[in-house]
């Protein structure tokens, strides 16, 4: 945005200075319903041959106007014309509130399923209004669905609109991406103190499996003692400035994790190699693993990337074991629905066709398999029907994918450069918490005092404060008491 203005002259102080008019942000309707707003406008489809039917004028009318229907409305709608607006609005674009309100009518339906059904995904390119707007309407306290969050370039949030984000009860699977130093473009504070701001929350994220903070300053080895308050959180998945993260095996252990050792493989990036972190691989079947990994992502990103693929729903504990046909290649040879191979190599061109949810989606359903979905049987949601596309097994319960903002060049990249300090100032640190998949009750684990202070004071950085960044710090504190 250009600030040139006009040079004036001041003659009461002789002071010359410059006057700019900086105009206010607009923002729309639009982008303050944004749940409730199509992707693409409504159109007025004319008959092949003479007028159109009531009917098809009544789903044109219900489609230009989803925004305002309910439950109820569906409700009372024969099920017949209720799939008939669905498939209406399925091609011609879909918003977060119409996916909810046709999940919840559709699914429980004896009626042919697909996977549109069970899974959205949304990005804008540009947050513009608070955080708020975008969590109120992935927000669901009957757990009707899982939420996917993703919060990478573009908005600056506060760190108090951050904290907001405890308010999701159904958030399964949270993202915290700093875009590519390339990019330069804004991002929120995330630190130790933010973590510890989320446990001060009442019941912080029940349902919350996988974490993932990805950047070069944000939190430290001492998060592992934040993040450990989570009850259902099995997966930190870190990218961190290395000499922040100086005694982390020690301290996983300290705080009841385990770090993983599959850094170096060459499977390192693919999915199956999340998705293979809770089973034990040796070498041997590890070089198995680096042949079969790139099979298995473009099968898994495929499905997620076919709207039309099959969903059907077995008895609970019935179904096979996803990690079953992901390591034994003579399972997924020819026992795959026949969905489009290359759709997903298409559908990632464009930034809003970007898979990004399948990272999320795949690992937040193995988890609920091998875990049994104990978390979301605490929370009194648990399913009695698992729901299956070919021999994968999906999450338990719908997903909802949402991302903010871009984090690399392009729009979304999975793997942002963070070179400004050095090229090897960063590293990856993933950490795994067996025992909560193993329905062990989990003994909160103390922090010594010292660790404690030097975390207040210092926000989670190494080593000790200087004496002028101290004295600076305490007067920053005195001017904002004064201003409150």
């Amino acid at each position: 945005m250009s600030r040139q203005g006009i040079r004036k002259f001041d003659p009461d102080s002789g002071l010359v200075y410059q006057e700019c008019v900086i105009p206010r942000v607009s923002i729309s309707r639009d982008e303050l319903d944004w749940s409730r707003k199509r992707p693409t406008p409504a159109v007025k489809p004319r008959g092949t041959r003479g007028p159109r039917s009531l009917v098809d004028t009544v789903i044109e009318v219900v489609a230009n106007h989803i925004g305002d229907v309910t439950d109820r409305h569906l409700e009372v709608l024969p099920p017949r014309l209720v799939s008939r607006i669905w498939r209406f609005l399925e091609a011609r674009g879909l918003c977060l509130h119409a996916w909810k309100i046709f999940s919840k009518a559709l699914l429980p339906q004896d009626e042919e399923r697909t996977l549109s059904l069970y899974r959205y995904r949304h990005h804008i390119c540009q947050p513009r209004v608070e955080l708020k707007r975008y969590i109120e309407p992935l927000t669901s306290p009957s757990v009707d669905f899982i939420t996917h969050l993703v919060i990478s370039g573009g908005q600056s949030f506060t760190t108090s609109e951050m904290l907001w984000l405890t308010d999701i009860r159904n958030l399964g699977v949270l993202e915290i991406i700093r875009p590519a130093d390339e990019l330069g473009a804004d991002f929120p504070d995330v630190s130790d103190r933010l973590i510890r701001g989320w446990t001060e929350r009442p019941d912080p994220f029940p349902l919350l499996r996988v974490l993932r903070i990805f950047g070069d300053e944000s939190t430290t080895q001492k998060s592992l003692h934040w993040v450990s308050k989570f009850p259902s959180l099995v997966l930190y998945d870190v990218i961190g400035a290395r000499e922040d993260w100086p005694t982390h095996e020690q301290e996983a252990i300290n705080q009841g994790w385990e770090s993983t050792r599959l850094g170096n493989m060459a499977l390192d990036d693919s999915l199956l190699r999340y998705l293979t972190l809770f089973s034990q691989v040796d070498e041997r079947q590890a070089k198995s693993l680096r042949e079969l990994a790139r099979s298995v992502d473009a099968d898994l990103l495929s499905l997620c990337g076919d709207s039309g693929c099959e969903v059907k729903f077995v008895p609970n504990r019935q179904a096979p074991e996803l990690i079953d046909y992901l390591t034994d290649s003579a399972k997924i040879v020819g026992s795959l629905p026949s969905w489009e191979r290359n759709g997903a190599a298409t559908a990632t061109r464009a930034c809003h066709g970007a898979i990004f949810e399948a990272w999320a989606f795949w690992l937040y359903s193995i988890i609920g398999q091998l875990s049994n979905d104990r978390d979301l049987e605490k929370q009194g949601t648990s399913p009695g029907l698992q729901a299956v596309a070919g021999p994968f097994v999906l999450p338990s319960k719908p997903f909802a994918s949402l991302f903010l903002g871009h984090s690399g060049r392009g729009g979304i990249s999975l793997s942002p450069s963070y070179v400004k300090h050095g090229l090897f100032a960063t590293k990856r640190f993933t950490f795994i918490r067996p025992s909560i998949l193993q329905g062990q009750s989990i003994e909160q684990p103390t922090l010594n005092k010292k660790t404690a202070t030097n975390d207040v004071n210092s926000g989670g950085q190494q080593g000790p404060a200087k004496v002028k960044s101290r004295k600076r710090k305490g007067l920053g504190d005195m001017l904002t008491s004064f201003m409150n």
